[in-house]
Order: C-alpha cells, then sequence, then structure tokens
C-alpha cells in the first residue's frame, strides 16, 4: 500500500496529512509546546554570581531549542513507516529542520522528501495542496 505525506508546519502546530492509495486523506495535528517568548520575572539583560556571568537568554534559547526538537521528534514518531514520498511545506524555516531530522533517521533517509514555501492554509486547502502536489508528481513520472 502506498502512502504520500503532506506536512504543513510552523512552530506553533504540524498537520500531517496522510493519503494512502487514493483513500480519504486522514488529517492528524501536532501541536507545539515551543514558547514563542517567555518572560522570567527579575529577567534582566545579564547577571553576575560572584565571577560567572550569566545570561538569561542564553536559557531561553537552550530551552527553546529543546523544545523544538522535540516538536520535530514528535512528528517524526507519528509519521508511518511505509510512507514512499514526503512533502513538506508551511512559511516557516521549521519545515528546514524537519528535513535535515528525517534524513537523520534510517526509515526516511532513503525517501523523496520535497520542499515548499507555502502561506497560512485552512485544512481544506491542505489537502487540496497535497492531492494537487502528487498529483503533478504523477503526471510528471509517467
Amino acid at each position: 500500500m502506498k502512502t504520500e505525506l503532506g506536512i504543513w508546519l510552523d512552530t506553533s502546530k504540524a498537520f500531517i496529512i496522510s493519503m494512502a492509495d487514493g483513500d480519504t486523506p486522514n488529517v492528524h495535528v501536532i501541536k507545539s509546546e515551543v514558547e514563542s517568548r517567555t518572560r522570567i520575572p527579575g529577567e534582566r539583560k545579564a547577571s553576575r554570581i560572584g565571577s560567572l556571568l550569566t545570561n538569561a537568554e542564553n536559557k531561553i534559547t537552550n530551552r527553546r531549542k529543546q523544545q523544538k526538537q522535540h516538536y520535530l521528534n514528535e512528528i517524526i514518531k507519528s509519521l508511518p513507516h511505509n510512507t514512499e514520498a514526503i512533502f513538506l511545506f508551511g512559511p516557516s524555516k521549521t519545515k528546514r529542520e524537519l528535513e535535515k531530522e528525517l534524513r537523520k533517521q534510517p526509515i526516511f533517509s532513503n525517501k523523496s522528501i520535497y520542499l515548499e514555501s507555502a502561506d497560512k492554509m485552512t485544512e481544506r486547502q491542505m489537502i487540496a495542496h497535497v492531492k494537487s502536489f502528487f498529483e503533478k508528481m504523477q503526471l510528471k513520472q509517467a
């Protein structure tokens, strides 16, 4: 059974649209826990603890990196292993980061992965866009 995936994602959520041999598209949504801006009480530019200079911004940046990595791992865990092609699209650079993570996975490293920049869309527009993309791909291969 041939499965094609379209994933629209940004830093707040991912819509995973799976299509298996002409069946009705299945949509799964994964919400991100990546904080856009966190204000820490008492936050200042830099503070000194004894001879150690600390910066709250570094802590925020590291926490955001860890949250984004967790978000991308959750997306990868939810993908079916029988996928033949993956189409990543969305407004942010998160799709490129997901592509890098997918290439690291032995299951997805030899799969076809396509990227495209796209604006925000409704769920129906996403489904139509994914169908259209894979129809065009089939026409090119024929």
